[in-house]
């Protein structure tokens, strides 16, 4: 059975880092041979590679201590960032080898600020087992981690390759094919590993497979929490949670508590509790991520704000907008500050503020924060992008609430032609925004472009979450709505994690 499969999702994250990333730390997770393998496959210019395991390249870099070769030094950073000044990103390999002491760990610790000070994509190579010692001992250096990545030790040129052969964005067409397609690849890995685990009647969840060590049910959550992922990319919002279910029973019950894998599951279980509408147990399991998350991180950790703007979204689905507000602007503080800027987040906050504001009537404040989201989609994002088509629909609606429908028949045009392009016709983003342009036609008393884009909305909503998703049954209502001459209710396509 091949299970080599899993290292494309890492490999995703590599790029997206390479990519997208302006700054911070990320780890990779591998071993000796794999971490080597790994950066061979990457050559951009932009990239400087310093291996602690090549003695030659200490020499070259005057970065060699004849003295004290195995234990952690500032200076080598240091000096190696200043050589390669021009250079974007720096890959760290083989970081495991300074660290043969807790007093190595500690002064890594200590000199935190200094390497976030060079405001480079600094990319540690490490084992799994420096890892989980920075974790218990140079916690500060570790809640720097903007995003960790394992890889399996495998041969990698064949999952490198199909990597490469996918196109530049998640979102397109093409790729939520090669999703559904590596779906049905992973399908038997996800049979197996679910049949380890039994719900009981409760919802509780018990391990049926006691012959598994605490390593191999870590790197079946991992696998799992891929799949979940993939679930996510293609609307399969139950068979997410269903797995999230899985990996939270399986880092709580091994990492414990104060881990920040486990407020990672917390968060993402607290999500889809909030997808299904589920606000207080949404809630809930926020609380938990958050009390984590300020255990272990630092305040200023973009994983904070990430939990911080999900209970904002929450008490928005919850038509608590001034409580929603609050948490929103919690969330942009941190990421505004000068380490996190850039943070992927950012532009979404603007995007939940704008739409709170729109709730409260304050319209010149909505379309104002949505300004703001576009000028940091339009610096980041490609034209064509879900994130983009998101905010396009948020000033449709501010201009439908303003009762000015042509601008709002204009924005939800740009928004419907971005989806067609991204995530085609069969998605539930598509037919939300079919429902809220038979709204804006609705209002502007064009009865029947109304249900036309309604039927059009029920179609598409049926065939992708089935008759009985909140989605589907808001728009059945809607289209009862405009037969009795009633006002119909807008489908949500912007809130964004």
């Amino acid at each position: 059975m091949d299970y080599n499969l899993g290292n494309n999702e890492s490999f995703f994250g590599l790029d997206w880092i390479i990519n997208e990333a302006k700054r911070g730390f990320f780890f990779v997770l591998a071993s000796h041979k794999m971490q080597e393998r790994i950066a061979n496959a990457y050559t951009a210019s932009a990239i400087a590679k310093l291996n602690y395991s090549d003695s030659a390249q200490y020499c070259d870099y005057r970065l060699y201590d004849q003295i004290n070769t195995e234990h952690y030094k500032f200076r080598v950073l240091n000096m190696f960032a200043d050589d390669h000044a021009e250079k974007k990103i720096f890959f760290i390999l083989n970081f495991q080898i300074p660290f043969p002491t807790t007093e190595d760990i500690y002064n890594l610790n200590l000199s935190r600020d200094l390497i976030a000070d060079k405001k480079k994509v600094w990319i540690f190579f490490m084992t799994a087992e420096l890892e989980f010692r920075l974790f218990q001992s140079a916690r500060d250096f570790h809640s720097y981690c903007n995003l960790k990545l394992q890889f399996e030790d495998v041969g990698i040129e064949e999952s490198k390759q199909e990597l490469l052969n996918l196109s530049d964005t998640i979102y397109t067409i093409h790729q939520i094919n090669e999703i559904r397609e590596r779906l049905a690849r992973y399908k038997v890995m996800e049979d197996e590993y679910m049949s380890y685990f039994e719900t009981a009647p409760d919802g509780s969840v018990h391990l049926i497979r006691q012959d598994l060590s605490d390593s191999q049910l870590l790197a079946t959550a991992n696998t799992l929490d891929n799949i979940a992922e993939l679930y996510h990319k293609t609307g399969e919002y139950n068979k997410t949670i269903k797995l999230l279910e899985i990996i939270l029973f399986i880092r709580e019950t091994i990492l414990g508590l104060q881990h920040p894998d486990t407020a990672t599951s917390y968060n993402d279980t607290g999500f889809f509790y909030d997808s299904k509408g589920d606000y207080d147990r949404a809630l809930e399991y926020y609380a938990k991520a958050l009390t984590i998350q300020y255990n272990v991180l630092t305040e200023e950790h973009p994983h904070i704000a990430t939990t911080l703007n999900n209970i904002g979204l929450t008490y928005y689905n919850k038509g608590d907008y001034d409580r929603a507000l609050e948490y929103y602007a919690k969330a942009l503080t941190i990421l505004e500050n000068d380490l996190n800027k850039g943070y992927p987040r950012i532009d979404s906050i603007y995007n939940n503020m704008g739409m709170a504001y729109n709730k409260k009537s304050a319209f010149d404040q909505a379309l104002e924060n949505f300004e703001k989201a576009l000028e940091l989609q339009d610096k980041d994002l490609n034209k064509e992008h879900p994130d983009r088509a998101a905010t396009y629909n948020n000033i449709a609606s501010v201009y439908n609430n303003k009762g000015d429908y042509h601008m709002a028949f204009h924005y939800y045009e740009k928004t419907f032609a971005v989806l067609l392009k991204v995530v085609g016709e069969d998605h539930p983003l598509t037919a939300a925004t079919c429902n809220n342009m038979a709204l804006a036609y609705d209002l502007a008393g064009n009865y029947g472009k109304a249900i036309i884009y309604l039927r059009k909305a029920q179609k598409i909503s049926e065939k992708i979450l089935g008759r009985e998703h909140p989605q589907t049954q808001i728009i059945l209502k809607n289209i009862a709505s405009v037969h009795g001459n009633q006002s119909p209710v807008k489908v949500s396509t912007s809130a964004s994690r």
